[in-house]
């Protein structure tokens, strides 16, 4: 197998407590358009070339445990000015912001949680 196999990600699925909530922030907050819903309980999202999928848990996990198996996963935008902006929405709608909006070498960030703890990053990159 070559290490040119692989031609980019597909998709994140991420497991969710409750899928109702999770379709607010995804949907409402971040603005993501429904692909397609499975069921009750998976909604899938397209952004970009990209998925991200939604599957609501079968037994509640507890927040504060912290057993993470997915670090984190981010998103691009444009302008380091959009990322101050959406920090801005962020801290209007009541999403937590783990860290910044900040400047690093290669661009600018923020770290914001969604219902379940999941850990986002929404950054762009110095040209």
């Amino acid at each position: 197998m070559s290490k040119n196999t692989f031609k980019g990600l597909n998709h994140i699925t991420l497991r969710v407590n409750n899928i109702e909530k999770a379709e607010t922030f995804y949907g409402e907050i971040l603005g993501f358009n429904v692909e397609k819903k499975m069921g009750r309980s998976m909604t899938v999202y397209r952004i970009g070339k990209d998925s991200l999928v939604l599957v609501e848990a079968e037994t509640e996990y507890e927040r504060s445990s912290k057993d993470y198996r997915v670090d984190h996963f981010g998103f691009f935008v444009d302008t380091p000015e959009e990322v101050d902006q959406l920090a801005e929405y962020f801290q209007e709608n009541e999403v937590t912001i783990l860290s910044g909006p900040s400047n690093r070498k290669t661009g600018r960030f923020v770290f914001i949680s969604d219902p379940d703890g999941n850990m986002i990053e929404i950054c762009t990159e110095a040209s």
